[in-house]
């Protein structure tokens, strides 16, 4: 893909920061950039998951274990040092972030199982998926250069096939485990994204609302066949992208 997901969210939420005043303190600043350049290697640049291109790019399992214990790690510094910062919506947005690893870190080893078929079917997943893909990303593409409710639209109805292609595929090749916790980390990345759009619009199209989550639905019941029926949610970009604009 020429445009990375990365790339988009980028373009994304520069246009949200250009039409926006924040003042951000300095304690949110120096925890932002601290964690940042920790993370500096981490970032997805893939159409993907974050957590799913870790394990793509490493070399071996263990190698992706290493970074995935690291971006826990990370997050817990982030939450200490956000704990002395004054509350306000950028320290909430920041811990919301981190707070979305808060299950997959307590449950590495549910996570780390699914690694080899990840690695294994990442090409004919993406190939598979390539359609739905390129839907997404025109439709963010297309927000890019008009910010009207059409385009939001367009942009939660492509996220939803964008996901389900994802989710099913890896259900398809890896098992019904592996369906279930990349559907969850869709839902979460999902519930992020438009989340942060709702800071601007505070009302959104049907299509981004909760009831387009399926949270009784597919997801769900196959989620409950299992007796842990916890979420796994990844960091998402987006969370700190907000803030690109602050760096030094």
């Amino acid at each position: 893909m020429e445009m990375s997901l990365f790339k988009l969210i980028i373009i994304f939420y520069a246009i949200y920061i250009s039409n926006c005043q924040l003042s951000v303190n300095q304690c949110v600043l120096r925890c932002k950039d601290n964690h940042m350049r920790e993370m500096d290697n981490e970032w997805s640049t893939d159409f993907t998951l974050p957590l799913i291109s870790l394990v793509q790019k490493t070399n071996n399992e263990s190698a992706a274990l290493h970074l995935f214990k690291s971006i826990c790690n990370s997050n817990q510094l982030l939450e200490k040092c956000l704990s002395s910062c004054n509350k306000s919506q950028e320290t909430a947005i920041l811990l919301a972030g981190s707070k979305s690893w808060e299950y997959s870190c307590g449950h590495i080893d549910e996570v780390k199982s699914q690694f080899t078929c990840w690695r294994n079917h990442a090409e004919e997943i993406s190939i598979a998926c390539r359609a739905t893909t390129v839907l997404l990303r025109n439709s963010m593409l297309q927000f890019t250069k008009n910010q009207s409710e059409i385009f939001i639209e367009h942009i939660c109805s492509d996220y939803d096939k964008f996901s389900t292609c994802f989710t099913q595929e890896h259900g398809r090749l890896c098992g019904l485990r592996s369906e279930v916790i990349t559907g969850r980390m869709f839902h979460g990345n999902r519930e992020a994204i438009f989340n942060m759009l709702k800071m601007k619009w505070s009302t959104l199209p049907t299509q981004c609302g909760y009831s387009q989550l399926r949270r009784d639905t597919y997801y769900y019941e196959k989620y409950s066949k299992w007796n842990s029926a916890n979420s796994i949610a990844p960091l998402p970009l987006v969370i700190f992208l907000f803030f690109m604009k602050y760096r030094v």
